[in-house]
């Protein structure tokens, strides 16, 4: 009786098991369905605010922006080779034309040119004994010209040697500032190897971007005002000097400004400024720069149509701190979405809040 009662508490022990494994795995599934359903939820009627497209002018002139760029900037090599023994000027250094910015050790070199004069005083009087002697007909032609020659190889090898040695005084071939150098005292140079970095800012370049509305309506030889930041209460005056004849990919032109380097301000290049064109704007769909949600390169806004997010590619002009200009894209009277646009998707549930 006792091993049967026995067998019927155990069987009663594993019909529960079995019962709370089923209820676990039912429990289980549920919530598994439970959390498919919520993460592929969709969220309806996303809030969002907007502002209505409407045209109205930016600024009173087209204003554009960039950077100074020096107008020459010269990576200066060696002509020469032989070890650097002396730097005249360094990192920092202003310079003149034609200034030694370090000596080569030229000893080789010199002793060159001294066999080289050597050799071409030996041709010359070879030569004027010979012309001598051919009057007289006591040599043949034939040895006159062969003097000739070897005075004129030696002439070229003179040349040669002495511009070699020229070239052991390492100078600069333009005005400016050493930005950068790359030798130092012993070092060995090779032909080619690079020496220093000249930059030129006696003028200054300065080169923005117009659209096709503005870009005839300036011309070459035009005076621009420009302003830059780390000088607020100060106004530059340049000069237009190129146009370009081609747009670029944004159907932008490039146009290049020249200013004069300010000797009390001492412009530096890289430098950000803003360019005041001489040209009137007219009336251009403007929106706040918050509606834009990719990079102002390639920007894209979101248009509230018919209870939908439409996402929309845009062209724009220029800008200031809050607005900026759309040349194409978008129409007077469209809604653009301001504000909850970071995480929509193309043709998302929308609802207008104010």
């Amino acid at each position: 009786m006792k091993i049967k009662g026995s067998r019927i508490i155990a069987l009663a022990v594993l019909i529960v098991a079995i019962l709370l494994v089923v209820f676990k795995l039912r429990s289980n599934k549920q919530q598994f369905r439970d959390e498919v359903a919520f993460s592929q939820r969709k969220v309806e009627n996303i809030p969002v605010a907007v502002e209505t497209v409407k045209k109205s002018i930016l600024s009173e002139n087209v204003v554009a922006t960039g950077t100074l760029e020096a107008s020459e900037v010269l990576n200066m090599v060696s002509e020469t080779q032989g070890k650097i023994v002396k730097i005249y000027k360094e990192k920092g250094d202003k310079v003149s034309a034609g200034d030694v910015i370090a000596k080569v050790d030229d000893e080789v070199i010199s002793a060159n040119v001294l066999t080289a004069e050597a050799n071409y005083a030996q041709f010359e009087r070879d030569v004027e004994r010979l012309s001598r002697l051919s009057e007289e007909n006591a040599v043949t032609k034939r040895d006159l010209e062969q003097a000739n020659i070897g005075l004129k190889k030696a002439k070229a090898d003179l040349i040669t040697a002495k511009k070699a040695l020229s070239n052991t005084s390492i100078k600069a071939p333009i005005a400016g500032y050493i930005n950068n150098d790359f030798i130092t005292v012993g070092q060995l140079l090779g032909g080619g190897s690079p020496v220093c970095e000249i930059v030129n800012n006696n003028r200054l370049k300065l080169n923005i971007r117009i659209s096709e509305k503005e870009v005839y309506k300036v011309k070459p030889g035009q005076t621009v005002a420009v302003r830059l930041t780390v000088f607020p209460d100060k106004k530059f005056t340049g000069r237009i000097t190129a146009i370009a004849e081609k747009a670029d990919a944004v159907l932008k032109f490039n146009v290049e400004i020249t200013l004069d380097n300010d000797v009390n301000a001492h412009l530096k290049s890289g430098l950000y400024a803003e360019a005041e064109l001489p040209v009137t704007n007219e009336e251009e769909i403007i929106i706040s720069k918050t509606g834009i949600v990719e990079s102002m390169e390639s920007p894209v806004v979101f248009v509230a149509s018919n209870g939908k997010a439409v996402k929309r590619a845009i062209i724009i002009g220029q800008s200031n701190n809050k607005q900026v200009e759309v040349l194409s894209g978008l129409s007077d009277g469209e809604q653009v979405i301001i504000s909850g646009q970071l995480n929509l998707k193309d043709g998302d549930d929308i609802k207008i809040i104010q």
